[in-house]
């Protein structure tokens, strides 16, 4: 019985396909290295507690106040900080990233933690006078490899999602890999015919258009949420209402939106709901609400938009400009950046971008603004 189980259990990994395989292996990899930081925290926190005074642990054990977060966390109701994050201004530039290129991260990654095991070590055999600073320095190197296992985990998370879209529509991006190649070549024709097939928004028939005297113009969004921090919903359409408005020629442009609560049980109607934390199948999950307006719910292993539907939160914190373009996606717009892919065989796909290419929020989420020009799309495929 045993050897039938494990036959089963080989057949059924060898049947998934190579970026999930692949995924696994590397999730696993990270998983054993942020057990090994972990307990470098708890080695930490006890060795300062024994062998300083009072006065030298305090300030270094309000360094270590939480544990290293557990790797890919998300789920059903996990909502994401919307808080100012400082961006440097992003240039043209092509980014890639991959299953080995994470990997290759990870094992970066480890040879700095186990530098760090190792200076901690040592510190046993310094005289006590200079046990604090030794203490203190594999501090700062704890919270470094802290702050890097935060972007290790996103780039997992990335690699998940992107890599299953690719393998759920080859066909579209075979094209945008052409047009990768294209735009990466320089050619400013090219590039003007894809901003105009990228911005063209599929807009969704529930925004309402309210003109109001004669340089006026209101795009009226409602939007369903089963999210039930009203605080919260108050930041969300603060940030979409402040950032989605533009002036051109005497007329002022904006969106208003009519934010309508949901509850899980008012959703599920006595069927089995999701839990706090629990994996949804976003998909099924959004159907369940009306379809006379957009969605901002829970459940994304990252925040992302869906084309006219909408928005999906994640547990990562969000900078408000990209909060408002992900919006963007429920008005109708595809990003302005280009995604395409390199097949790696048994290691996946690389995951080829192209971003900041223009200078609207669609196309640059960090640092670039809503223009008249979405606002006249928009009334354009309204008409």
């Amino acid at each position: 019985m045993k050897a039938a189980a494990a036959l089963l259990s080989i057949l059924l990994v060898q049947s998934q396909p190579a970026y999930v395989r692949e995924g696994d292996r590397v999730q696993q990899q990270f998983s054993g290295y942020r057990e090994r930081l972990a307990q470098l925290f708890e080695d930490l926190r006890i060795a300062i507690r024994r062998d300083l005074s009072a006065e030298a642990a305090t300030p270094l054990l309000r360094q270590l106040e939480k544990a290293p977060p557990p790797v890919g966390v998300y789920g059903y109701k996990l909502m994401p900080r919307i808080i100012d994050i400082p961006q440097p201004p992003t240039p043209i530039r092509s980014f890639s990233y991959s299953w080995p290129t994470t990997e290759s991260y990870i094992r970066s990654e480890d040879v700095k933690l186990s530098r760090a095991r190792s200076d901690f070590e040592r510190f046993n055999t310094a005289d006590s006078s200079e046990k604090a600073a030794r203490l203190a320095e594999v501090v700062s190197q704890y919270r470094e490899l802290i702050r890097n296992q935060a972007t290790v985990d996103q780039y997992i998370e990335y690699n998940r999602f992107w890599q299953r879209s690719i393998a759920d529509d080859r066909g579209h991006y075979d094209r945008m890999t052409q047009v990768y190649w294209t735009l990466k070549a320089g050619s400013p024709d090219t590039a003007a015919t894809i901003r105009q097939v990228l911005g063209k928004p599929r807009a969704p028939r529930f925004i309402r258009v309210r003109r109001i005297g004669a340089n006026r113009v209101v795009l009226q969004v409602r939007l369903y949420t089963d999210i039930d921090d009203d605080a919260y919903l108050a930041r969300a359409k603060s940030v979409i209402e402040e950032t989605w408005q533009a002036e051109d020629a005497g007329t002022r442009y904006s969106v208003e939106v009519d934010l309508r609560k949901i509850s899980t049980s008012e959703l599920y109607r006595g069927r089995a709901a999701p839990q706090p934390g629990e994996h949804v199948d976003l998909d099924r999950h959004v159907s369940r609400f009306p379809n006379d307006g957009g969605v901002l719910t829970t459940g994304a292993q990252f925040t992302h938009g869906s084309i006219g539907r909408y928005v999906a939160l994640g547990p990562g914190d969000l900078a408000p400009r990209t909060f408002a373009h992900e919006f963007g996606h429920i008005l109708g717009f595809n990003d302005g950046y280009v995604r395409g892919y390199t097949d790696l065989g048994e290691r996946g796909f690389e995951i080829l971008e192209l971003t900041a290419f223009f200078d609207d929020i669609m196309s640059a989420p960090r640092e670039g603004h809503v223009q008249a020009t979405h606002f006249k799309l928009l009334l354009e495929a309204l008409d």
